[in-house]
C-alpha cells in the first residue's frame, strides 16, 4: 500500500511540502517486506490541486490512501490491464455503495474519472468486482495532523531456552538515530501477582548483522545512565540496555540465566521522542501457553493527539516455514484498551475485515492466523494471543503502524 500526503493549507499562499511515502514493514527475524521511499518537493504559492491515482496496478489503486485539502480533485486513471475496474464510494467491508461518487460501468484503459472533494472527512471507495480481493482505497480530506506513534512496547510470556526464548523485534524508522532502553523483567512481576516468574533475566540486543550489547544484571553496567532514564528495573537481577540506534531492524532476546525458565517481560521505551524517528513496527516471538501464560503484548500510542491506524497480527502456522518447530496451529487474537475492554477480536483473519487487511499489503499468509485493523486514539493497548481451543505452541504477535 502506498500513501500520498499533501500538507493541508490553513491560509492562502502558504509554503508547503509534498510527502510521498511507502511504509516499511517487517517482523521478528524477517526481512523488510517493502522498501521505504521518501520524496520531498518544496512549492510556493498554491491553490487547489489535482492528484492522480492509478487504477489496476497490477490490480489495485496506487496510491490507495491519499490525504488532500478541501477543494482538491482526485483523478483516477485506468492502466492497461486485462481486467475491467470501477471506482465506487462506499463501505470497504460490505461493498455497499453510498452514492457520493462513482465512475459508472466497469472500464478499461484508456479512461479517466475525476471527483472534487469539498467537504472535510474520510471517504472510502472500492472496485466493485475486485473489492473482496483487496482493491480498496481511501481519500482523507482536511487538516492532516500527525498520528500518534508507539512510544513504549512490551510483551509478557513464559520464557524458555533455545528457539523458545522470548525474541522481541522492533524497527526504528525515520531520518535520525533513536535512543531507547530495552528491559528484561522477571522477579519484580511477582509484586503484580504473577506466579512462576523468571528468577534472573538476561537480554541481548542484536542489529546490523551482529550483537550490539548484552546484560545480565542492570547495575553491572550503565547503572547511572539507566537510573537517569527514569525507568530502571525494580530488581537488581533484571536486565537493561540503553542504546542509540540508527534506523533499521533490531531484536532483543530474553532468556533465563543458566537456562532457567519462567514468566518474563521484554520492554522497549522511546527515550527521545523529539527526534525525527520512531518505533514503527514491533513484534515478539515465544511459546504461547494457557491461562496466565498466554502471550500478552502491550503498546502505548502517544506523542501526537491524532488517532493512529494499526494492524495487529497473531502468527503461528507460517513460522514452520522458517524452521520453527512446535508452531501454534491456530492462534486467536484479542485487542483490549487500557481499561481491559475488548476493542476487537479475531480467530481466522478472513472471517472479518478481509478486504481491509489485504489492502495493508501484509495479510497473514495462513488462513488460520489472526489479524485486526483498528484506528486507535493515543492510549495504552494490549494484544492477547492464545491458541484456539486451549492449544499451545510457538507464536508471534506483531503491531504495525499503518499510513
Amino acid at each position: 500500500m502506498k500513501t500520498l500526503n499533501r500538507t493541508p493549507l490553513t491560509a492562502p499562499n502558504r509554503m508547503c511540502k509534498w510527502n510521498v511515502q511507502s511504509r516499511r514493514a517487517a517482523g521478528t527475524l524477517r526481512r523488510l517486506i517493502s522498501v521505504g521511499v521518501v520524496v520531498l518537493v518544496t512549492c510556493g504559492a498554491v491553490s487547489a490541486e489535482t492528484i492522480t491515482v492509478r487504477v489496476g496496478v497490477p490490480s489495485g489503486f496506487d496510491p490507495s490512501v491519499i490525504r488532500i485539502n478541501p477543494g482538491d480533485t482526485v483523478r483516477w486513471v485506468w492502466q492497461s490491464t486485462p481486467n475491467s475496474h470501477d471506482v465506487t464510494s462506499g463501505n470497504h467491508d460490505t461493498g455497499e455503495p453510498n452514492g457520493l461518487f462513482s465512475s459508472g460501468l466497469f472500464r478499461r484503459a484508456p479512461f479517466q474519472y475525476s471527483h472534487t472533494f469539498n467537504d472535510v472527512g474520510s471517504f472510502d471507495y472500492f472496485c466493485s468486482p475486485h473489492r473482496v480481493m483487496g482493491m480498496i482505497g481511501t481519500v482523507n480530506v482536511g487538516t492532516v495532523t500527525a498520528a500518534a506513534q508507539p512510544l513504549n512496547v512490551s510483551t509478557r510470556l513464559r520464557v524458555q531456552s533455545g528457539q523458545n526464548a522470548m525474541i522481541g523485534g522492533f524497527i526504528v524508522t525515520g531520518d535520525a538515530s533513536k535512543r531507547v532502553i530495552i528491559r528484561a523483567i522477571g522477579p519484580s512481576l511477582s509484586t503484580s501477582g504473577v506466579s512462576g516468574v523468571l528468577a534472573d533475566t538476561t537480554v541481548q540486543l542484536n542489529g546490523g548483522g551482529g550483537t550490539i550489547g548484552s546484560n545480565d544484571n542492570w547495575k553491572d553496567s550503565q547503572q547511572a545512565e539507566i537510573q537517569a532514564s527514569g525507568v530502571p528495573p525494580l530488581d537488581d537481577r533484571e536486565s537493561a540496555i540503553i542504546a542509540t540506534l540508527t534506523p533499521g531492524n533490531y531484536t532483543a532476546i530474553v532468556e533465563g540465566k543458566n537456562g532457567t525458565s519462567g514468566v518474563g517481560l521484554v520492554e522497549v521505551y522511546d527515550l527521545d521522542q523529539a527526534v525525527d524517528s520512531k518505533l514503527a513496527n514491533i513484534s515478539t516471538r515465544g511459546v504461547v501457553e494457557t491461562g496466565n501464560n498466554v502471550m500478552i503484548g502491550g503498546f502505548v500510542l502517544g506523542k501526537e493527539t491524532s488517532a493512529a491506524r494499526v494492524i495487529v497480527r497473531a502468527i503461528g502456522p507460517t513460522l514452520a516455514e522458517s524452521g520453527i518447530s512446535g508452531a501454534l496451529a491456530d492462534p486467536v487474537l484479542e485487542l483490549r484498551d487500557s481499561n481491559g475492554e475488548l476493542v476487537r477480536s479475531n480467530n481466522n483473519w478472513k472471517e472479518s475485515q478481509q478486504a481491509e487487511i489485504e489492502a495493508t499489503g501484509i495479510p497473514p499468509r495462513n488462513d488460520l492466523e489472526s489479524a485486526i485493523v483498528a484506528t486507535l486514539p493515543p492510549a495504552p493497548y494490549t494484544a492477547i494471543v492464545a491458541g484456539n481451543g486451549g492449544t499451545t505452541g510457538v507464536g508471534l504477535v506483531e503491531v504495525y503502524q499503518l499510513p
